[in-house]
């Protein structure tokens, strides 16, 4: 069920806005609820790699593994996880756009059991929890060194 989707331009390359959004170092910057993420089980990430999110949920910190379901740089990204009986899909394009890139947010979330009576107000605050990533991320990209 496709809840929203954000786009915003931002005045780098896609390959320095992928490899500023793959430096997770950088993801409590522009990230929504995000408070770090480890590769589970370290190496390079690829299509199938394991994160592990902390987040800060309604004032409690919360661990949530997410699957790279999605990788092709500097194109795409797309992070999955199951949590609470939801399905949360996230995935990033990025397009070259002169000058900069276009970036594209999309997400899709999948009730499991009877939690598709809640879906309009789990779609609701997502899509207001996520508005303003995009901006967030071309803030901190774009502010000088």
């Amino acid at each position: 069920m496709r809840s929203f989707t954000y786009t915003e331009h931002i005045e780098r390359t896609p390959e320095q806005v992928f490899a500023f959004m793959m430096d997770f170092r950088n993801a409590p910057r522009w990230r929504s609820l995000v408070r770090r993420i480890d590769v589970v089980g370290g190496g390079p990430v690829h299509q199938g790699s394991e994160v592990l999110l902390t987040i800060d949920v309604m004032g409690k910190t919360r661990q949530v593994v997410s699957e790279i379901w999605s990788y092709d740089p500097p194109r795409r990204l797309g992070f999955r996880n199951t949590a609470s009986n939801i399905t949360g899909q996230f995935e990033y394009v990025l397009s070259a756009e002169s000058p900069g890139t276009r970036v594209t947010m999309t997400c899709d979330i999948r009730p499991h059991g009877l939690m598709w009576l809640l879906m309009p107000g789990i779609r609701r605050s997502h899509r207001v929890r996520y508005s303003d990533q995009l901006s967030r991320l071309k803030a901190a990209i774009e502010q000088p060194a």
